[in-house]
């Protein structure tokens, strides 16, 4: 009996610290002094929206997370928020993984853990993806439609 309540105890503390998303049309924007390609922030009628939102939730909420597009940061988003970029139509890389510029362990194999996804962006076709971060702290980089 002892060690159903473990296991049942184990699954519920490992499923709490997975993150779970958010959704973008009620989630804070992240602040213009973390914002690195300002360029990327104003709409026009030959761009395409591109949502990103962090998941919520305690796994790696101590750390802000960045941001990449064609290998460049663009922006670090922290915990439940979400940053809106205007990106020219076409293929595009996006990347996510820890800030290498963060404090002590945030910044903690930033390179290694990086993750990137190819995405294509249409005129007319808003785009929405997610920042996770697993049980097991891996970061993923995925679509969304919340």
């Amino acid at each position: 009996m002892k060690s159903i309540f473990l296991v049942i105890g184990m699954t519920v503390a490992v499923c709490a610290c997975a993150t779970k998303p958010i959704n973008t049309r009620t989630a804070r924007s992240t602040p213009a002094d973390r914002i690195f390609a300002p360029e990327l922030m104003q709409a026009a009628e030959d761009r395409v929206e591109l949502i990103v939102a962090r998941d919520a939730g305690a796994m790696g909420s101590g750390c802000m997370t960045a941001v990449y597009l064609d290998g460049r940061k663009v922006s670090t988003i922290d915990n439940a928020e979400k940053v809106t970029f205007h990106i020219a139509p076409g293929r595009h890389i996006l990347g996510t993984g820890p800030n290498p510029e963060g404090k002590a362990l945030c910044r903690l194999g930033a390179e290694r853990a990086r993750r990137e996804t190819e995405i294509i962006a249409e005129l007319g076709k808003p785009l929405k993806y997610r920042l996770a971060l697993s049980a097991n702290g891996e970061i993923s980089v995925m679509p969304t439609a919340f």
